[in-house]
């Protein structure tokens, strides 16, 4: 569960512009698409770089604490010949950070969903981030502070499960049965972002068409602007290296499930 380092030893932002308003303003998708397609945002990483992340401005990359930047890779796949590559290498009690964004299509509801691949060659101290959300208290993509993220954590019989943590009450929401996350194998996170400035938001998340978690009546956002990051973070794992593969990622109107 990421927040802001105050003393980050590397950081690298490969960023397009930011868009503000309310949470009841339109979304504008013209430059995206029409919006009457399901899936208005894909990247599968088979250009062989970060280029659907960066397109139109509306994402990019993001490291700290690093040397290593998040990249595609040919390692392993979940299609095609290419994946997302994110390494964190925690140290001195310090987020280690590697993660792809997106900013825009970011309408009032969408899912957010993507395949990941835990690699086998590490395991997880304390946490290990996935997927994190991030809002604007200006809506401009000034006073960024982080809201949302879906972090792995250890279990009694030593596998990893999903919890979802919520940056504003700094609570865990956690799963009454938990479903363990596959290790060295695919796994499909789906996430059900709705946003709120009132109670009235909501995000349900997904694994392997399992819902695993559910958040309602929340608020989501205070504003718009709204930042979808994949990859990895974490600061405390052993040895000192993880490696965390992101693939064929989408947010869409409608949920796609793990086959689609």
């Amino acid at each position: 569960m990421w927040a802001p380092s105050t003393v980050p030893v590397l950081a690298v932002v490969v960023a397009g512009a930011a868009l503000g308003g309310g949470c009841s303003q339109r979304v504008d998708l013209g430059t995206i698409g029409d919006g009457a397609a399901n899936i208005l945002w894909s990247a599968t990483f088979e250009p062989g770089d970060v280029s659907e992340w960066t397109a139109e401005g509306q994402g990019g990359i993001d490291a700290e604490n690093i040397s290593i930047v998040p990249t595609a890779a040919t390692d392993v796949a979940h299609t095609g010949r290419f994946a997302g590559k994110a390494t964190v290498m925690p140290a001195a009690g310090m987020d280690s950070i590697n993660y792809f964004y997106r900013l825009q299509p970011s309408p009032p509801e969408a899912y957010y969903a993507a395949w990941f691949y835990v690699s086998p060659a590490f395991t997880v101290g304390s946490w290990l981030s996935l997927i994190h959300f991030r809002g604007s208290h200006s809506g401009d993509g000034a006073n960024v502070y982080p809201t949302w993220d879906i972090n792995l954590y250890s279990q009694p019989d030593g596998s990893l499960a999903a919890q979802l943590y919520n940056y504003v009450t700094t609570k865990d929401l956690q799963q009454p049965n938990p479903v363990a996350v596959p290790i060295g194998s695919w796994v499909h996170f789906e996430v059900l972002f709705r946003k709120a400035t009132d109670m009235t938001g909501q995000l349900e998340v997904w694994q392997d068409n399992v819902p695993i978690l559910n958040a309602e009546g929340v608020m989501t956002a205070e504003t718009d602007w709204t930042e979808w990051s994949v990859g990895a973070s974490a600061d405390d794992i052993s040895p000192g290296q993880g490696v965390v593969y992101v693939d064929d990622a989408t947010i869409s109107v409608n949920r796609l499930g793990s086959g689609s």
